[in-house]
């Protein structure tokens, strides 16, 4: 009997290495989690869907329920004969049996068991439901069910088969959902549609084009300013800077207390700021940390503090930012979105833009608060045509660093070559 037994043990390993899903799970690790760890996980877990996602109550507890079979809901669970780790069990961690999927964020990397955090997890997770496993964000972030939730997420984000009853467990994951779903009080929760349908992947900073290359912060020979080390643009692509405000900053430089500048992308229309369309996209223009995602009538704002201790303001967006306080976000990564939210006039796409602003305080960006605020032209790569403050003294800035009027004519790339006036 031993031996049978044995045999049979031996036969759920190969059948867990040799399954198509790159998260298939395992019974070969185990985990020194307490009930209470894993209860506070699943919770932690359930909040993320709900919050970040946008998933309801349903839908959040259903791929709960996946990741604590998957798991145990352990971000340092390991699976070495099938290659897979993580909460959600990815592959590609010891070996590429089941594919490559851990590595598709950036943030962790293959064998590297430091790398196998909660938070760079939940970074892969936001990356995929986004790039490539949207189908799975919406149909389980809309799901009124939880343990269809369970079933769905096993299909269309674990990759397994419905019919495979010995990896899906459906009985086990149906359950387990809907008791999330009772101890979570999920039937209160609506799915938030807007982040459910946003175009937002979790960058990891490592994108090749122009914005989030160290490059872009650099003197070159294309009529760009240079930046300070560190600091990219908060857009990307074709964009215009708004002509009521220069991208200098003196107090009483100009008829209202903008205290930032605009940033415009060309190509905007209201179906793209309603959608979140890539035309639309915010990015951190340092490395550092959320501090506030603020929410005052129709306007988002995004208040980020780097590593350089200064204090970035991202506002105006309409559409909820993709991350959320106390997330470390890297230079060039995507965190909210232009629109004409607060303030802005009039409301269309024509005058939707970002709002940008440096700081040397979290509140210092409002009327009256000349001494904290910084010039955005001292750190960020802008063309040098549009510096006015260039090559003039304090007396001259304060002279005539004064602009009247709004508005957005003349258009650069983001490496500062002007394209049209």
């Amino acid at each position: 009997m031993i031996f049978i037994a044995a045999l049979l043990f031996i036969g759920l390993l190969i059948a867990a290495s040799d399954d198509d899903s790159d998260c298939s799970s395992s019974e070969t690790t185990t985990s020194s989690s307490t009930n209470a760890d894993q209860t506070k996980r699943a919770k932690d877990l359930f909040d993320y869907f709900v919050n970040q996602e946008g998933f309801s109550g349903a839908g959040a507890a259903g791929a709960v329920a996946v990741a604590k079979k998957e798991s145990g809901i352990d971000p340092a669970k390991e699976n070495t004969e099938g290659g897979v780790a993580g909460i959600m069990q990815w592959s590609g961690f010891s070996n590429n049996t089941n594919g490559s999927r851990i590595m598709s964020e950036g943030s962790i990397v293959p064998g590297d068991k430091s790398t196998l955090t909660w938070e760079n997890e939940i970074k892969l997770l936001h990356y995929e439901l986004h790039k490539g496993y949207e189908d799975a964000a919406k149909t389980v972030g809309n799901a009124s069910s939880a343990s269809q939730a369970a079933d769905d997420w096993s299909e269309k984000y674990e990759g397994l088969s419905a019919d495979d009853e010995q990896q899906t467990k459906h009985s086990q994951i149906e359950n387990d959902a809907e008791e999330f779903y009772k101890q979570f009080g999920g039937d209160s929760i609506s799915a938030n549609p807007s982040l459910i349908s946003a175009k937002a992947a979790a960058s990891s900073g490592s994108s090749s084009d122009s914005n989030s290359s160290d490059d872009s912060c650099s003197s070159s020979d294309d009529g760009s300013s240079s930046g300070s080390d560190g600091y990219v643009l908060p857009v990307k692509g074709t964009y215009s800077l708004g002509t009521g405000t220069y991208p200098s900053y003196t107090p009483n430089s100009t008829d209202h207390d903008h205290n930032g500048v605009d940033f415009q992308n060309q190509g905007l229309t209201d179906d793209a700021i309603k959608n979140g369309d890539e035309v639309s996209w915010v990015y951190a223009v340092h490395d550092g940390k959320v501090v506030a995602v603020n929410h005052n009538s129709d306007e988002y704002v995004v208040i980020i503090q780097q590593t350089d201790n200064k204090y970035s303001y991202y506002g105006h967006s309409m559409k909820e930012p993709v991350v959320s306080v106390g997330q470390k976000v890297k230079k060039g990564q995507h965190i909210s979105f232009q629109g004409y939210g607060g303030d802005v006039r009039p409301k269309s796409a024509g005058a939707a833009h970002d709002h940008f602003g440096l700081s040397k305080k979290n509140s210092g960006f409002g009327p009256g608060d000349n001494d904290s605020i910084l010039s955005p032209a001292d750190f960020l790569p802008l063309p040098k045509e549009v510096l006015p403050d260039s090559g003039k003294s304090a007396a001259e800035k304060n002279n005539n660093d004064r602009v009247i009027g709004s508005g957005f004519t003349q258009f650069f790339l983001a490496a500062g070559t002007n394209t049209d006036e």
